[in-house]
């Protein structure tokens, strides 16, 4: 492992926290910082570096091939060209070969994972978050890829190459041209995170996002694993929960069809939510507050 922070492959989530989003972006320097400065119980993991993507680049001398197709893109609203050069530039970065010293720190991590949680082959979340060292206030949310339920070794390199990859959807390459961004000063950590296996999960706003009105906090819940809900593939259920005394001011339960849920043997899967919770709250008041 190399020696200075900003030159390793590989960071703890207990040794990172904002100050370094430009080495391991939003999504990895959160999870850092509530590890490290919050006693929020996050499952624990390791982010690979925006030096380790850049590196990966360099390692297969990706960078001159991806500037090049990129400069067919005259016109980003040209769906069809957006479209072939996204998918030429992520098949180029997602089969090229992982460089045997960052493919050992990663994997040394990943065994140093499981040890620490006594298992082997532990199963984990592999999951983006972009960065830009000049470009702090950049929100790269959603655009790129994240996988769940992965195990084995040989399966967390490859969805980091995946997650690498990811950095060139066709959104994000659309949104970095209408804010201005140079696509190659974008960079990739990848989150491997130990998987939580949820009845029910979603998301916490710290205000209601329809009106803005920050006297509440909004907590949206769905059944099995969160992806669905980020997504805005199912409608969640939501509570409105005021900050002052913890009131639970408005419910709104839609019915719930749908689930993500994991597999044994890696994963994931959709199933129907049994009938009889369907139409029921998915959190008890207790559980809202506690929250």
């Amino acid at each position: 492992m190399l020696s200075t922070r900003k030159e390793r492959y590989v960071l703890w989530f207990d040794e990172i926290g904002m100050e370094d989003v430009p080495l391991v972006g939003g999504k990895s320097a959160s999870l850092g910082e509530m590890t490290l400065r919050t006693g929020v119980p996050v499952p624990y993991g390791f982010a690979t570096t925006a030096e380790a993507y850049r590196y990966y680049l360099r390692a297969n001398k990706l960078d001159e091939k991806m500037a090049e197709t990129l400069k067919e893109i005259k016109d980003p609203n040209d769906t069809r060209t957006l479209q072939s050069v996204g998918a030429r530039i992520r098949k180029m970065v997602a089969t090229a070969e992982m460089p045997k010293d960052l493919e050992k720190d990663i994997v040394e991590a990943y065994k140093l994972l499981a040890k620490k949680v006594g298992e082997n082959d532990p199963f984990v979340a592999v999951r983006s978050s972009a960065t830009a060292e000049d470009l702090p206030d950049a929100s790269f949310a959603g655009q790129q890829e994240t996988y769940l339920n992965v195990h084995t070794s040989e399966d967390v390199v490859e969805k980091i190459k995946e997650c690498f990859a990811s950095l060139f959807t066709d959104r994000a390459i659309f949104y970095r041209i209408q804010k201005g961004f140079d696509h190659m000063a974008v960079a990739l950590s990848s989150a491997i995170q130990l998987m939580t296996y949820s009845k029910a999960s979603g998301v916490i706003f710290t205000l209601d996002v329809a009106t803005g009105d920050r006297s509440v906090v909004l907590i949206e819940a769905g059944y099995g694993l969160g992806e669905l809900v980020v997504q805005g593939t199912i409608t969640p259920d939501e509570y409105y929960v005021r900050k002052s005394d913890l009131a639970i001011v408005k419910k709104n339960i839609p019915k719930k069809t749908v689930q993500l849920v994991r597999l044994s043997s890696g994963g994931t899967e959709r199933k129907p939510v049994p009938l009889d919770l369907q139409d029921k709250e998915i959190l008890t008041d207790d559980q809202i507050k506690e929250l």
